[in-house]
C-alpha cells in the first residue's frame, strides 16, 4: 500500500507546484533494514530515520527493489542527491545500480520517518 499511496501523491500536479527539492546530503546505514538520511534545506539539514522494511519486505517494490532484501546489498548505501545502492560488484553506477529519488524518500520519511532533526526554515513552513 506504501508504493501505492507514493505513485498516487506523485502523480498529483499539485504536489509539485513551487516545490524545489534540494535531494539528499548523506545516508547512513544504522542497522537491518534502517537507514539515516539527511536531507538539505537552506543553510540547514533535516534528518530521518526510516525502517525500509515495510517497503522492500513486506511490500512487493516491484523487481528493481529485490536485490535490496540481502541485508549486506541494504547496507551499502549511499546519499548523494538520491538514494543508491551501487553494482556491488564493481561499485560503480551502473545497470545494477539501484536508485530512489529525492522526493519519493522525503515522502516516506515524512510519512512514516522518525524525526531526528527538523531544519528551522522547515519549521516555519508547516506552521
Amino acid at each position: 500500500m506504501k508504493w501505492k499511496e507514493w505513485s498516487e501523491y506523485a502523480k498529483d500536479e499539485s504536489n509539485w507546484k513551487d516545490k524545489f527539492e534540494r535531494g539528499l546530503l548523506k545516508a547512513e546505514h544504522v542497522k537491518d533494514y534502517i537507514l539515516r538520511l539527511w536531507f538539505e534545506e537552506n543553510l540547514d539539514v533535516s534528518i530521518y530515520e526510516l525502517d525500509f522494511y515495510p517497503l522492500i519486505v513486506k511490500e512487493n517494490p516491484g523487481d528493481a527493489f529485490l536485490p535490496l532484501r540481502d541485508k549486506k546489498r541494504f547496507k551499502w548505501v549511499k546519499g548523494d542527491y538520491t538514494l543508491i545502492w551501487l553494482n556491488p560488484e564493481t561499485g560503480l553506477y551502473d545497470e545494477k545500480t539501484i536508485d530512489i529519488a529525492p522526493e519519493c524518500i522525503r515522502f516516506f520519511c515524512e510519512k512514516y520517518g522518525k524525526k531526528i532533526k527538523t531544519a528551522k526554515n522547515r519549521q516555519k513552513k508547516a506552521a
